[in-house]
């Protein structure tokens, strides 16, 4: 099985169109109709891993098809972080990101200045 056909089983096994799958790694649709089409291209390393979190598939069996495509719910600590550079996060913390990566900059922009209030105390009382 080729890289293409198993970020299109993984993508399906999750119900989850090209198109979101897209938006959430933060590539264009057409990198993820490419990663899955025969003979198409193969997505850099920073996108597959971000693939695999966002899938959440095993990186190695996404990368290599060696082991199995799923962790073991029962051991959640297995599970790596997107990047090596971070520690991991939870789920809140990996859905937070995602939504994060999702919004516009200027939307960005306004939820970093509420949190950035929040964390320093320095949140609007008025209402």
């Amino acid at each position: 099985m080729e890289i293409g056909e198993r970020i299109r089983l993984a993508r399906e096994a999750v119900v989850m169109t090209k198109s979101e799958l897209a938006r959430r790694v933060g590539v264009h649709p057409s990198a993820c109709i490419q990663w899955e089409s025969e003979g198409g291209t193969h997505p850099k390393m920073e996108h597959l891993a971000h693939v695999a979190v966002v899938l959440d598939v095993r990186f190695e069996w996404l990368a290599t098809g060696r082991g199995e495509m799923r962790y073991d719910s029962a051991v959640r600590e297995e599970r790596p972080a997107y990047s090596g550079t971070q520690s991991r996060l939870t789920s809140d913390e990996q859905r937070l990101l995602e939504l994060y990566r999702g919004l516009s900059p200027r939307k960005r922009k306004s939820l970093l200045e509420v949190v950035d209030g929040m964390a320093t105390g320095r949140e609007d009382n008025s209402s």
